[in-house]
């Protein structure tokens, strides 16, 4: 499969690299359907090739996410004989939807929060989460995942401080950018949006209160950078709302709504 294209259509990225032989300098023929070129390899990493158009008037007539076959030699497709010979040297590439585990870590800061039934005060947020995912691909570019997250979150406020840990299982939808594989080496930009559900325990000296916990929306913007075809790292950045609904030891309900920036790192495991 085609994996980028460049503006210029002169060059273009295709996965499979040293690890499968390709070295810089080697000359193959790529084909699909009726149509037939040369192209160089101009840069080749563990898992990706930058091939580079031999013909210098002539422009790619393959696009992004087109599937091609190819030879590793100067000869063209339709000379080789028998089929049989054919079908040893010529390889379809084809990127199958992944299906992968994602470990995160990551940092929040409290951006702003209003709690009914309590004076305005000024307070400072902030705290750290882990979080396991389960991502399978739609398509080429969309993928969902589904969760678990825990997070412990210190409240700071004048004259006291409070610790809440929450526990949420989250689902999301992505969309990866193919635009910069080339800049980032076989990476992606991505964004998310996404929701979560669970329950929340809030603590103080005198204090203790529980109760459910939405995450609504979700909304994140991060980078996939791949260390071979198992492991990619992870970061991204993400804003998020949520409200507590937590009773009291009198029996009230007390009612918050924040929002959070969230900093995160990982590391994703596909299979």
């Amino acid at each position: 499969m085609i994996q980028a294209v460049s503006q210029t259509k002169k060059t273009f990225i295709t996965r499979h690299g040293r690890r499968n032989g390709l070295t810089e300098g080697v000359t193959g023929t790529f084909t699909a359907n009726d149509i037939s070129l040369l192209a160089k390899a101009v840069m080749v990493t563990g898992e990706f090739t930058h091939w580079q158009v031999i013909n210098e008037d002539l422009r790619l007539p393959f696009d992004k996410g087109a599937i091609v076959t190819y030879y590793p030699t100067t000869e063209h497709i339709w000379a080789l004989a028998p089929e049989e010979e054919r079908k040893k040297y010529i390889r379809s590439e084809v990127t199958p939807p992944r299906t992968s585990l994602t470990f995160r870590g990551a940092i929040t800061r409290g951006l702003s929060e209003s709690t009914s039934d309590a004076p305005v005060t000024t307070t400072t947020r902030g705290g750290f989460l882990s979080e396991i995912y389960f991502e399978k691909d739609f398509t080429y570019k969309f993928s969902w995942d589904i969760g678990l997250r825990y997070e412990r979150e210190v409240v700071n406020y004048p004259g006291g401080s409070l610790l809440t840990a929450r526990s949420l299982a989250i689902v999301d939808l992505y969309y990866y950018f193919d635009q910069f594989r080339e800049l980032l080496d076989g990476g992606y930009i991505y964004v998310g949006t996404g929701l979560g559900y669970g329950l929340s325990n809030t603590t103080a000296v005198t204090l203790t209160q529980s109760g459910p916990v939405a995450l609504l929306p979700i909304v994140k913007l991060g980078m996939e950078l791949p260390f071979n075809f198992e492991w990619s790292f992870l970061g991204d950045v993400a804003f998020e709302s949520l409200q507590t609904k937590e009773e009291q030891g009198d029996g009230r309900i007390q009612t918050t709504t924040q929002t959070n920036a969230k900093f995160g790192i990982g590391l994703r495991r596909t299979f």
